[in-house]
């Protein structure tokens, strides 16, 4: 549609809306919203129908992985992460701790 062209004006029939849709919907339009709102819930529904399209795509994949042999494993991929990543060390008693300040270190600099 052109820029030139004028869109008509659309209405919304509130008569045969549930009562908490009519309640948002009016509490936009006072407040000078409800175009932008329905615009957003709109384009929220095409993402939305995207998202599910790659979903079921993905989903297909896995099937195929799966009915050609491909085993899933992951609860073991779980408990290696945990593993690798919750270690416990050493507990060491020390009696002197001995330390210092190396001479190369006590250069002072002239900025």
């Amino acid at each position: 549609m052109s820029e030139k062209e004028k869109r008509k004006r659309m209405a919304l029939n509130s008569e045969d809306m549930p009562d908490d849709v009519y309640k948002i919907l009016n509490e936009k339009a006072m407040k000078r919203s409800l175009t932008n709102y329905i615009i957003e819930l709109v384009q929220e529904n095409f993402k939305t129908k995207d998202l599910s399209k790659k979903l079921d795509l993905i989903e297909d994949k896995v099937d195929i992985l799966l009915s050609n042999g491909f085993t899933l494993n992951i609860n073991a991929n779980k408990n290696n992460l945990e593993e690798d990543s919750l270690k416990e060390g050493l507990l060491v008693e020390a009696s002197t701790v001995i330390g210092g300040i190396d001479e190369t270190d006590k250069v002072e600099y002239d900025f």
